[in-house]
């Protein structure tokens, strides 16, 4: 291959990069390494498509080899930065950060992608910072205006955000990130209707776009008044660090058993306490069936069935399977037959609806197998109780405590791995 030929396949591969065509770039690059093995840009764009394939493990090797040839290298500390990040490593991701910029300080999407790393991590002021020291260098740099309007909306200067946001646009009308950082901050105030034409605008420049796609989902969902509010609320509390979230979770817990006790003990309390202590209950139940229910109800709609991906279908199929047949024994328990296990196994079988609407939630697939595991032995001991109890013709034996418990063990699992994430 003579030297024309070559830079023509470089550039070949910088396009197909450009576009997201992985695939095709790491084709190209394989038939380049022989004659360029010592190429760093080769190496780096390999890493690049190796990245986009989510071959991590390849990917940081590449990153490896370009470190040791070439150790002042501040790009290759970025890559690898990305690598970690995609592997959900953001401390490492950070450090590995921190010697780009200390190698090129004044490199301005160094310190915007350090920035999104804060907002990956909830360190909102942190992201603001970076944010803004990466628009001293740039002040249109679109990485840095979309991450500083994160970094706002989390910290709820929200005013402050849509001025950024509007900055961005104006550099850049047609980026699809701004379009979905405006969609998901208008969400936050609940607009979802003016949030729906955002996301429609960043789909449009890029219909793979995954933020974009999430935030049609919720914008479609949030149509609904009821649903609006509750995606405020988790939305809301979406905002908070781990730490938080947990004294939320407990403190709730806590203060729903004292309602209780308190209501069990004072019967002049019991009217008062009872419906505070109801709605508590179903707005806890509602945090992990309301949006498995709405996206079965998008499965109706053909843009809905469109905007979801395969494993939110599932997740929506194995929810409304759990509905109907917690209706269907429900049924038969008041117009067939009376027999009280039928009405406990409708009641299982409906908070089945838990497990299976979430285990699909985390991002990790570890994780996902993790909780499919949890979900598919909960649904082994709802189906051998619910066998007992109807043969027996009782609401409840004493296998029926396993199931329970089950499905109460299951709910601080799965908050325990998502809140980690």
């Amino acid at each position: 291959m003579n030297d024309m030929e070559f830079l023509r396949q470089i550039s070949r591969v910088d396009v197909l990069l450009g576009q997201s065509r992985y695939a095709q770039a790491e084709k190209l690059l394989e038939n380049l390494m022989p004659h360029g093995a010592d190429n760093i840009e080769i190496l780096k764009m390999m890493a690049i498509a190796k990245m986009g394939l989510h071959k991590y493990d390849d990917a940081d090797q590449i990153c490896k080899v370009i470190m040791e040839q070439h150790p002042a290298d501040a790009f290759s500390y970025y890559i690898m930065s990305n690598v970690n990040s995609a592997k959900r490593n953001f401390e490492d991701a950070k450090s590995l950060m921190d010697e780009s910029i200390r190698l090129e300080p004044d490199n301005p999407d160094f310190h915007a992608f350090k920035a999104n790393l804060f907002l990956r991590t909830k360190d909102y002021q942190e992201a603001l910072e970076s944010a803004d020291t990466a628009l001293s260098a740039d002040a249109e740099n679109i990485g840095a205006l979309n991450a500083r309007s994160g970094a706002l909306v989390g910290l709820g200067r929200n005013d402050e955000a849509f001025e950024t946001i509007d900055k961005s646009l104006n550099t850049d009308p047609t980026n699809p990130d701004t379009h979905s950082n405006m969609g998901w901050g208008l969400l936050h105030r609940g607009q979802s209707d003016t949030a729906l034409q955002h996301f429609k605008m960043a789909l449009t420049e890029d219909p793979l776009h995954q933020s974009a796609k999430a935030g049609m989902l919720e914008a479609m969902k949030a149509k609904f008044p009821l649903y609006r509010y509750f995606l405020m609320i988790m939305l809301w509390f979406g905002k908070l660090k781990g730490k938080n979230q947990w004294i939320i979770i407990i403190g709730s817990y806590v203060g729903l058993r004292i309602l209780s006790s308190l209501a069990e003990d004072n019967e002049k309390l019991w009217p008062y306490l009872m419906p505070v202590i109801i709605i508590i209950a179903i707005f806890f139940l509602s945090t992990w069936i309301f949006s498995p229910l709405m996206n079965l109800y998008l499965l109706t709609n053909t843009f809905g069935r469109y905007t979801l991906s395969q494993e939110q279908k599932w997740s929506a199929g194995f929810a409304g399977f759990s509905l109907f047949t917690s209706i269907l024994f429900m049924a038969c328990f008041i117009f067939l037959w009376p027999n009280e296990g039928l009405l406990s196994s409708s009641i299982f079988v409906f908070l089945m609806m838990i497990p299976t609407g979430s285990m699909y939630n985390p991002d990790s697939e570890r994780n996902k197998k993790k909780l499919i595991l949890v979900t598919t032995l909960i649904g082994l001991l709802v189906l051998v109780n619910s066998t007992i109890c109807i043969y027996s013709g009782v609401f409840s034996t004493s296998f029926s405590v396993l199931p329970l418990f089950g499905l109460i063990a299951y709910q601080w699992y799965a908050n325990y791995i998502m809140i980690r994430e």
